[in-house]
């Protein structure tokens, strides 16, 4: 049909009528209309369907002017449109865009605004932030050092070992001697078993050890590992500089080459290129230099290594020839294998335990190894596996208390903000009555507290860097930290911060939403004296969790003093230990078993001169000579008449030491029955040995062992007992009972001599020096000579004792210390808060002492009330640290009740200044406020 034209008015009347009224479009119901209130911002598909509208109506009116009837003008209007689907979702997507745009302005200009104010603010009350500054930065800094420690032993896998969860370390779990052990040492032919598993794609040997670099005054102990040459492309490293050793350099008559690792580079070698071709001197062995490892190599472990030598030239083949390649006797090679792609670890296991019992058949038909020995594989972060070390559970515990520690200070930082919050109710009451919401005063509460807490991270970045150090350097001094301030150290610090600075926030922001404006505002000119039963749960809270960090602390000061204390039948604190290593001794941290008697003479001959001069120096008081100095045992065949076989106990043994005479007064061993050792006992005399106590219970309850006889070697001579000595340990702290048996050293020609203990008069750790300086160079085949005491070479297995010791005193003194503040604090407020009312009571005739009182006991009443709950925590947790302390109960009444009185004595301090404060209300402030 074609269009009107010329319709006259009634037509131009119904455009002017659809210009003033929008059109709602076809097929839309009219009363979307009444959603239209301009309430908020329209969304971008409404804002789309309105401009269609207004265009399709403003054409319509167009056409209807030009003549056409209005239903045909509206169809006409909608088809020369064209596609409005797409042209609504292209229009959508620019709405979009601009509502994004238009939202972000307005936010950053409203962020801009709110950050000037809560600036303006937390500079009103410099103090006061700064006081929350520090304490949030020491909180934040306590987690922060202990999130490098954390992240090393249970995150991070060692550095530049790719695609570290294929890599898998090998265990053997075995039984012996009735328990049940898993152990990363292996011989080498448990080792080369794993080349027929299916599922491996590589595998590889090591062995780390410290070993002389040197001779003479430039000596020094350096880390090597010896490693096989396949172990390098199995962790998937290349070297920063030359080369990594190859299948050519790993093999019996090489040329012994080595590789440094990049921190050992820059501190010996100069850190310049020409390091490679320089000679080390290890051992006897003159190694020339061929690689550098990349920054922070470690391998496949996370201690430091400064040298890495071929398995074949620089371990053990280097001195026994090539005899432990086939021996499984041999046990000093760990293994790490790479799983292939899809491999299940299960099954992986199954295999690899199918292949070490078989190789391993001999010595299970001939019951000289467990029959279900089994394999693990397990990951490379051990401090997440069964085998993770007592420093690594002590850590994680300490990462735990940290986290306490930042809820104590982020709950005495609340309180702060709520007192504040409660000066400064009126000025919020009025933002209120002004039209400000209340989500922006909470916004407003929690942007300030999150500046604070950002504020506090750079100290916090601080004390991680320099404290976290300290702790690494000093407690886990075989852990290897590359990089002291990495981004992940900055990331978990600053997001740490933002944690802090929100749960510091809630409270204050809880208070901004329950504001009562009409009381408030009446309030405010003369002050509230209202109390906030939120502030008092926070600062029982506070003191609740103090009294868990003491407990902590508390349990184990006393675990390190038990260790310190215990009778290990030697003399630690008074003995040092001396071990030589000369030109042509091939040991090289490792004993060597003196196999012929001309050779064990030598050496004992040079140990005898060294015993003399040891002897000479100022301070010594006795010396003697051991061929198992402390920390090592040796066992062998041994038969008793009347015994058809020897008890079993749970530590072993029993075990032989051979020593000179003057050894039981040397190491403070009480003879309990026999004679002495006498110079004079040796190959012309019959032979004789000494028996210690357990050993003399075990064999020969009730009766006297002196006399008794012993089958030494399955030797038919008969060895007299001529004596009973008390236990000893044989270098554990937690010593299991065992048998052990010594015997002179001239009656053991076969046997050489490995170590003097020095007695000292005083203070053995005075002598050892001058022990050293007189042992170094007085022959010319001593290469080098070390000294320690024997309290030193306890104190690594103390040292999860000391980390926990340490650490938690430190952060339960700050714990202690930020609740005082906290108590303090909350009371000077409400002092503050109660002026008039203390005026009043003053006025009324009451005296200073009760109103001392009553601000001291107030104190007190929430301090009872933490320690209360800090102790039921307690005992809850208890039994889960029990595993970590040292003969100490985790329920000592003697730690709860000093624990118990301190938080008292420091609410009783913090009480104090305060009530003091009370007791000089003046009653005419009270009457003026009135």
């Amino acid at each position: 049909m074609a269009p009107l034209r010329g319709g006259g008015g009634e037509d131009r009347a119904r455009g002017h009528v659809r210009r003033a009224r929008p059109h709602s479009g076809p097929g839309r119901p009219p009363v979307r209309r009444l959603f239209r209130l301009g309430i908020g911002r329209p969304r971008p598909r409404d804002a789309v369907d309105w401009e269609i509208e207004h265009h399709l109506a403003e054409q319509t009116d167009r056409l209807v002017a030009e003549g056409w009837a209005p239903d045909e003008a509206a169809d006409e209007a909608r088809r020369r449109f064209g596609r409005m689907r797409a042209y609504r979702k292209r229009l959508e997507r620019i709405e979009r865009r601009r509502a994004w745009m238009r939202r972000g302005a307005e936010w950053t200009v409203a962020a801009g605004e709110s950050l000037v104010a809560s600036l303006r603010s937390l500079l009103r009350q410099p103090a006061l932030s700064a006081g929350i500054v520090l304490t949030l930065g020491v909180g934040i800094g306590a987690n922060a050092a202990m999130f490098t420690i954390l992240d090393r032993l249970f995150f991070e896998p060692p550095t530049h070992v790719r695609d570290a969860d294929a890599v898998r370390a090998v265990l053997i779990e075995r039984s012996s001697l009735g328990r049940t052990f898993a152990s990363r040492s292996m011989a080498h032919p448990d080792v080369t078993d794993l080349e027929a598993h299916s599922a491996l794609t590589a595998y590889a040997a090591y062995s780390p050890a410290e070993r002389t670099l040197g001779a003479g005054d430039d000596a020094s102990k350096v880390r090597v590992v010896t490693a096989s040459y396949t172990l390098f492309p199995l962790l998937g490293v290349t070297p920063q500089l030359g080369r990594f050793y190859g299948r050519e350099d790993d093999r019996f008559g090489a040329p012994p080459v080595a590789v440094v690792s990049h921190e050992y580079w820059t501190r010996a070698l100069g850190g310049t290129p020409d390091a490679l071709g320089r000679e080390l001197r290890l051992g006897g062995t003159m190694f020339t230099v061929v690689g550098v490892a990349p920054r922070g190599f470690t391998g496949a472990e996370l201690a430091a290594v400064d040298v890495w030598l071929p398995l074949l030239t620089g371990g053990m083949g280097g001195r026994e020839g090539d005899e432990w390649v086939d021996n499984r006797g041999w046990f000093w090679l760990r293994a790490v294998v790479r799983l292939g792609d899809g491999v299940n670890v299960a099954a992986a296991e199954e295999e690899a335990t199918r292949l070490h019992r078989s190789g391993r058949q001999e010595d299970i038909a001939r019951g000289g190894y467990d029959a279900g020995a089994r394999v693990r594989l397990d990951p490379l972060v051990t401090a997440r596996g069964p085998e993770a070390s007592a420093e690594s559970k002590v850590a994680l515990w300490l990462g735990g208390v940290s986290l306490l520690l930042l809820v104590i200070v982020c709950a005495n930082v609340a309180n702060l903000l709520l007192a504040r919050g409660m000066r400064r109710q009126r000025e919020d009451a009025v933002k209120l009555a002004l039209g400000v919401s209340r989500s922006r005063l909470v916004a407003h509460t929690m942007l300030e507290t999150v500046l604070l807490g950002l504020a506090g991270s750079a100290l916090a970045l601080g004390i991680a860097y320099w404290g976290g150090a300290v702790v690494q350097r000093v407690l886990l001094p075989g852990i290897f930290f590359p990089d002291p301030l990495g981004f992940r150290l900055a990331a978990f610090t600053v997001g740490l911060a933002v944690f802090a600075g929100v749960l510091a926030g809630l409270a204050p922001a809880l208070r901004a939403t329950r504001l009562d404006l009409a009381r408030d505002l009446a309030e405010g000119a003369r002050g509230s004296a209202r109390r906030s039963r939120l502030r008092d749960l926070l600062t029982v809270a506070q003191a609740a969790l103090s009294v868990v960090l003491l407990v902590g602390a508390g349990l184990f000061v006393r675990s390190l003093e038990q260790v310190r204390s215990l009778d290990l039948g030697l003399d630690v604190d008074r003995i040092a230990l001396a071990t030589l290593e000369f030109e042509d001794d091939l040991a090289a941290g490792l004993m060597s078993y003196g196999r012929q008697a001309t050779e064990a003479q030598e050496f004992n001959a040079l140990y005898a001169r060294a015993l003399e001069r040891a002897r000479r120096v100022p301070g010594v008081e006795l010396a003697a000579g051991t061929a198992s100095p402390f920390g090592w045992s040796f066992a062998t065949g041994l038969s008793v008449p009347g015994w058809d076989s020897l008890p079993d106990l749970p530590g072993g043994g029993p075990y032989f030491h051979v020593v000179t005479p003057g050894y039981f007064e040397t190491a403070g061993l009480a003879l309990t029955t026999g004679r002495p050792m006498r110079e004079t006992d040796g190959p012309a005399d019959a032979p004789v040995a000494w028996v210690s106590e357990t050993m003399a219970e075990t064999l020969w309850p009730n009766e006297s062992p002196i006399g008794r006889c012993l089958m030494i070697d399955e030797d038919d001579a008969c060895t007299t007992v001529a004596g009973v000595v008390e236990d000893a340990s044989r270098g554990s702290l937690e010593e299991r009972e065992h048998m052990a048996y010594y015997l002179p050293v001239a009656q053991r020609e076969d046997r050489r001599l490995n170590g003097l203990y020095i007695r000292a008069a005083d203070d053995a750790r005075a002598v050892a020096a001058g022990v050293a300086g007189t042992l170094r160079g007085f022959d010319p085949r001593v290469r080098f000579v070390e000294v320690e005491t024997l309290r030193e070479a306890l104190d690594p297995q103390a040292r999860s004792w000391k980390l926990g010791a340490a650490l938690f005193t430190l952060f339960g003194f700050l714990a202690l210390l930020v609740a005082g503040i906290g108590l303090y604090g909350l009371l000077a407020f409400h002092v503050a808060q109660r002026r008039r009312e203390l005026g009043i009571r003053s006025a009324l005739g009451a005296a200073g002492a009760r109103l001392l009182g009553a601000v001291v006991g107030e104190g007190a009443r929430l301090t009872l009330g933490g320690v209360a709950l800090g102790l039921l925590l307690v005992l809850a947790l208890g039994r889960f640290a029990e595993p970590l302390l040292f003969r100490v109960s985790p329920r000592d009444p003697l730690v709860l009740a000093l624990v118990a009185a301190a938080l008292v004595s420091t609410a009783l301090v913090a009480s104090l200044l305060p009530g003091m404060r009370a007791t000089r209300s003046d009653p005419m402030d009270a009457l003026r406020a009135e």
